[in-house]
């Protein structure tokens, strides 16, 4: 029987495995990041079904792997510096009001903004695009709004957050 090829997953697959592990870290909170990515990437547990429960399926290779694993860390190892600055832009909300989805979402995109350089346009689309996946219905407006009082803060915080 012949082995079934993996297919190379593209960045914004990468993004939803990094949501995924980072979603499921705020879901269990007795496991840490290191266990769950090793979990993930030393155990295989990627699913040759197409799309099985919703979960990524494929390879990531060697640069998703390590965007992934790169951006999980940054978020896990910042989450109260993140915290603190996401509290600051829904006015209309308490941040812990929001939902589980809609907050990985944002730390994710914070932390791309802060630590990773990502540009401002790709990082509000991949967010938008998450949150039509997992969010609640018109999720993705907030988080526009948010993100987009972020970003006209982004020179100052990444001066007063820089790592």
């Amino acid at each position: 029987m012949a082995e079934r090829r993996k297919s190379q997953l593209s960045r914004r697959k990468a993004r939803r495995k990094a949501f995924e592990l980072l979603f499921e870290l705020e879901q269990h909170t007795i496991l840490t990041i290191e266990e769950l990515l090793r979990r993930t990437f030393e155990e295989d547990l990627f699913t040759e079904e197409d799309e099985a429960e919703g979960m990524i399926v494929g390879d990531l290779g060697a640069a998703n792997k390590e965007f992934v694993m790169q951006l999980c860390r940054l978020v896990a190892g910042n989450l109260k510096s993140l915290d603190e600055i996401l509290q600051k832009y829904p006015l209309e909300w308490k941040f812990d009001r929001i939902g589980a989805p809609e907050r990985t979402i944002l730390r994710m995109s914070l932390a791309e903004l802060l630590y990773m350089d990502t540009p401002f346009k790709i990082a509000i689309n991949e967010a938008l695009d998450l949150a039509k996946l997992y969010g609640e219905k018109d999720s993705n407006r907030f988080i526009n709004g948010i993100l987009g009082g972020i970003v006209r803060d982004l020179d100052a915080l990444k001066k007063q957050y820089a790592l």
